[in-house]
């Protein structure tokens, strides 16, 4: 996703996420502006989509799925909005988000 920096307001930063794949990913939670243009990778999302902030904080809409992958286990967050599936690492880091913010199920 290509956001110029410049145009974020940055309030924190969440714990770094390890991938079952091997990459670590350090989230970075900012304020963009409601009309600020950018390009998303068609490598690395298959959709941009927006979600209200209390809603994506509600802990109850995260699911737990332990999956078996590269000879360990792991817990992968599973989640849908409207026809959208958000799942894995960008459901994990939204829940962080919720559980740092002290948000309750």
């Amino acid at each position: 996703m290509a956001i110029p920096p410049e145009a974020v307001e940055v309030i924190g930063v969440l714990p770094p996420v390890d991938s079952v794949t091997g990459f670590q990913v350090t989230p970075v939670v900012g304020i963009i502006p409601p009309d600020l243009h950018y390009h998303a990778s068609q490598d690395e999302v298959s959709a941009v989509f927006e979600m209200p902030l209390a809603e994506a904080l509600r802990l109850g809409r995260y699911h737990p799925l332990d999956i078996h992958r590269r000879g360990n286990d792991h817990r992968v967050w599973l989640s849908w909005y409207q026809h959208y599936f958000v799942w894995g690492m960008t459901a994990g880091i939204i829940r962080e988000l919720a559980l740092q913010i002290g948000a309750r199920p």
